[in-house]
């Protein structure tokens, strides 16, 4: 991919914001677009802020630390920015961080990607049994990962299982502001 020349100011990325990727992953858009999410569809990868750059995210193999501006901005990838409205308490912003990274090298969760597609044939309700009787629960995908932050916090924002959040949960106007105001001049 071409270079991206826009820069991200590091101090207007807070603690606590949710960054939203359009990182063209088909499969993805076209689960969420069966799931009726619309326009939404094209947010297909989700990272918690732990400050400025630096990002938790749920990644293959295992969620990791990564860099916003090097990782996907300069790689031309789309971006959204959130920041959740109305926190109880200013520190809880910064728990949820926290948790996030105590969640570094975390195990991705293929079989609960694998849900959404055969919730797609009809079967998912099934499936989702059986992958939850066997499951640790010590493997998540990217959207799980950053809501169990938020839920860890008594923020149950979706009012579904974290199992059953997608990217395009995340963009909603009535939880999140979006934060235009990141770049450089």
């Amino acid at each position: 991919m071409m270079q991206n020349s826009k820069q991200i100011d590091p101090n207007k990325i807070k603690i606590g914001d949710v960054i939203l990727f359009a990182s063209g992953t088909r499969v993805t858009i076209k689960i969420q677009e069966k799931y009726g999410y619309g326009e939404s569809s094209k947010w297909t990868h989700v990272a918690g802020s732990i400050g400025g750059y630096d990002l938790v995210e749920g990644q293959v193999p295992k969620s990791r630390t990564c860099n916003l501006q090097k990782d996907y901005v300069e790689k031309g990838i789309e971006i959204r920015v959130l920041r959740k409205k109305y926190w109880e308490k200013e520190k809880d912003k910064i728990k949820v961080a926290l948790w996030w990274a105590a969640m570094n090298n975390t195990p991705y969760d293929f079989p609960q990607l694998l849900n959404f597609l055969v919730g797609w044939f009809g079967f998912g309700n099934a499936y989702v049994k059986v992958h939850n009787l066997f499951d640790s629960h010590k493997k998540l995908i990217c959207s799980e990962l950053i809501v169990n932050g938020f839920f860890k916090q008594n923020y149950n924002l979706f009012d579904k299982p974290a199992w059953n959040i997608l990217p395009a949960d995340y963009d909603n106007v009535d939880l999140f502001d979006i934060v235009t105001d990141i770049w450089l001049d």
